[in-house]
C-alpha cells in the first residue's frame, strides 16, 4: 500500500514539534466541560447560603432547576375597594341605553369617516399607479429624434432578419 511508504498518515497522529512518537495532546469538548464542572460546584457549595438567600434564580439556574414557587415573587398591587365609580352605575336604565346608543352612533359614523378616507387614499395611490404604468409604456415612444436618419431605420422585416433564429448557418 502507498501510504504505509508515504508515511504521511503517521504525523496525523504524532507531534510534528517533538522528537520522539508521543501522541499530539488533543483535549476534548468532556475535558473542557469536567473542568467547568467542577469549578462551578465548588463555586456552588461555598456560596450556596448566600446565594439562597440573596439571589435564588441564579443558584437554580446553575444546577439547571426550575426555580420553586416559594422564591417567585408576584408584584402585588394593592388598590382601594371604592376608589372609582364607573359613571354608567350612577345613571338610570333609561339613561344608560341612551348613552350607549350614542356611542355607538359616534362609534359608526368614525368608522364611516374612516373608511371613506381609506377609500380615498386607496384610489389616489391606484391613480397614481396607474399613471406612473401608462408613462413607462409610452415612454418608448417619445424620444430625441436624430432628423438626418430615415424614420424607418431598422424596423422594416429585410432589417430584421437577425430576429429569425435559423436552424444552421449558410455562407
Amino acid at each position: 500500500m502507498s501510504w504505509r511508504n508515504k508515511r504521511d498518515h503517521f504525523t496525523n497522529y504524532t507531534c510534528k514539534w517533538r522528537k520522539s512518537n508521543l501522541g499530539k495532546t488533543n483535549p476534548n469538548h468532556h475535558y473542557y466541560m469536567r473542568l467547568i464542572k467542577k469549578e462551578t460546584d465548588k463555586f456552588l457549595r461555598e456560596n450556596k447560603d448566600y446565594l439562597l438567600a440573596n439571589k435564588p434564580e441564579i443558584y437554580y439556574s446553575m444546577i439547571n432547576r426550575k426555580l420553586p414557587k416559594k422564591y417567585i415573587k408576584e408584584e402585588k398591587v394593592i388598590t382601594p375597594v371604592n376608589s372609582y365609580i364607573p359613571p354608567q352605575s350612577r345613571m338610570s336604565r333609561e339613561e344608560l341605553d341612551q348613552s350607549l346608543e350614542k356611542q355607538i352612533s359616534e362609534r359608526k359614523e368614525k368608522e364611516q369617516a374612516l373608511k371613506i378616507k381609506r377609500e380615498k387614499e386607496r384610489k389616489e395611490q391606484e391613480r397614481l399607479r396607474y399613471n406612473r404604468e401608462t408613462f413607462e409604456k409610452e415612454r418608448r415612444y417619445i424620444y430625441w429624434v436624430d432628423p438626418n436618419k430615415p424614420i424607418n431605420q431598422n424596423k422594416l422585416g429585410s432589417s430584421q432578419q437577425w430576429r429569425i433564429e435559423k436552424k444552421y448557418k449558410y455562407y
